[in-house]
Order: structure tokens, then C-alpha cells, then sequence
């Protein structure tokens, strides 16, 4: 007779199980406290002002109330010369028009440059996980695809960390990472990472992920390419409490976008 066994199950298995997974969310709806993936009562409407070929009202924000990443979209995003055809498309059409096998990347592309981030963010919740899928790979900017490394060690020590980093960018990583057990040693680690990877290869983007306050000093010292956290926060009293948002990558991209060409090693 044999004796019949229940495997061995942990209970956070069960709660793993009761999970929406199939809904896409794991967090409840809830805008009045931020939880809106992708629409909130709060979004602003999409409208653009262009007076003289210069950006005056976006999104119902005056350029006189712009901050940083206003300013940044207004002069280096919005082309203010397909800026009336692309808003008057209707979301819906150019939604349909990211996943439509028959319209080419360069004419979305094109049109994307005269739409402001409400519009975008209207279009982006109109298509769900499978279409946005299909919309990235259509969209895709980069040619080879950059790998990160993190490079870290248990004693924060400075020379094996510049040695490691060394090692990785010799390895081919486009972007190095690190973080320290003691906050104090972030900024040798730092500049241990950042003269590390110099040391080997050219434009390897280096970061050192620590504290919001801490990382910004390292980061403005020009210890690091740029700080991970500050980079992809999306306006400038997010330097103080952060809360991310999808047009501010921007910033990240242009970061990315120095290290696409290939990189000589050094003799």
C-alpha cells in the first residue's frame, strides 16, 4: 500500500493564484491616489497653441507655466509644421493606424512629432497589451539592442569596483549600474564606476542608483552619465517626491541615443 503525499505548497502560492494576472493590473484603480495606469479623471486634455512657429499653449499649460519637461517637448518634439495635421487625426484612427501592417513606421513617426503628451497618452490607452506589443516592434528606433550590467561588490571598495566596471565594458555593456550598502560611499563608488568604464571603452553610460537626494548631487557633479531615478522623473517638483511618466523618458532616450554608435576599446 502506498502511501498517498500532498505536495508541499506554500501560501504565498495561493495568493500568487488570486491574482488578476489575466486582467493586466495587479494594483486596483484608484486616480484619486495616482493608481491610473492609463486614464484618470485627472489627465489633462490634449491642445496645442503654435504662434510664430514657437509652442505657446500645450496640453492647457501656458509657456509662461512650462517647467523643464515642457520646455524640453515644446522646442525638441513638438515640429510645429505637421503639429495641424497630426492633432486633428482623431485617437481612435491613429490608434488603429499604429497596429495597421499597411501604414509604414516613418509615417507615424512623422506624425508623432506634432503630437502633444496628453494626445499620445489618449492614443496609448486606446490598445491593449497584444497591440502595444505589435506597436513597439513596428516602432522600434534601435538597430542592436544595449545590455546593462550591474556592477557592485559587498565592501563598496572603490578599486574593485572601477576594475569590474572596467571588465564589463570590455564585455560589450552598453550601460553600467551600481549601488552601495553604505549611502555615505555612494560618490567614491561613483566615480570608481564612472573612470572604471572610461578606462575601457567610450560612451558608456553609467549610473549609481542610491537615495533621490544623494543621487542628484553625484549625478550633477558629472560623477555619473546620468542618475537612474532623477532621469526618468517627470517634472521638476518630481526632484522631490518622483512620479514617473511615459513622455519624460525622453530624457533617457537622448542618454541611450549617445551610446547606439559602436564604441572603439582603448589600446
Amino acid at each position: 500500500m502506498t502511501e498517498e503525499r500532498t505536495p508541499n505548497r506554500w501560501r504565498r502560492y495561493n495568493v500568487w493564484d488570486d491574482r488578476s494576472l489575466a486582467n493586466d493590473r495587479f494594483a486596483a484603480l484608484d486616480p484619486a491616489y495616482g493608481f491610473a495606469a492609463l486614464a484618470s479623471p485627472h489627465d489633462p486634455c490634449a491642445s496645442l497653441t503654435i504662434e510664430g512657429g514657437r509652442v505657446t499653449v500645450m496640453d492647457g499649460v501656458a509657456e509662461a507655466d512650462f517647467d523643464m519637461i515642457d520646455t524640453f517637448i515644446a522646442r525638441h518634439h513638438i515640429d510645429p509644421a505637421v503639429a495641424p495635421e497630426a492633432m486633428v487625426i482623431a485617437p481612435e484612427a491613429f490608434a488603429r493606424m499604429m497596429v495597421d501592417v499597411a501604414v509604414p513606421r516613418a509615417a507615424l513617426v512623422r506624425l508623432a512629432r506634432g503630437l502633444t503628451p496628453a494626445r499620445l497618452a489618449e492614443i496609448g490607452r486606446l490598445l491593449n497589451v497584444a497591440e502595444l506589443t505589435f506597436a513597439q516592434v513596428k516602432l522600434r528606433a534601435r538597430r542592436t539592442p544595449g545590455n546593462q550590467a550591474h556592477v557592485t561588490n559587498a565592501k563598496d571598495d572603490p578599486l574593485q569596483m572601477a576594475a569590474d566596471a572596467a571588465t564589463a565594458a570590455l564585455y560589450g555593456f552598453d550601460e553600467l549600474e551600481t549601488t552601495v550598502r553604505v549611502a555615505r560611499n555612494a560618490r567614491t563608488s561613483a566615480l570608481a564606476l564612472t573612470v572604471g568604464a572610461a578606462v575601457a571603452c567610450d560612451g558608456v553610460l553609467v549610473q549609481c542608483s542610491i537615495e533621490k537626494a544623494e543621487e542628484l548631487r553625484p549625478g550633477l557633479a558629472g560623477l555619473t552619465s546620468y542618475t537612474e531615478t532623477m532621469s526618468v522623473y517627470g517634472s521638476e517638483p518630481t526632484f522631490i517626491d518622483g512620479d514617473d511618466t511615459p513622455w519624460s523618458k525622453a530624457f533617457l532616450t537622448a542618454a541611450y541615443a549617445t551610446a547606439t554608435a559602436p564604441r572603439p576599446w582603448r589600446a
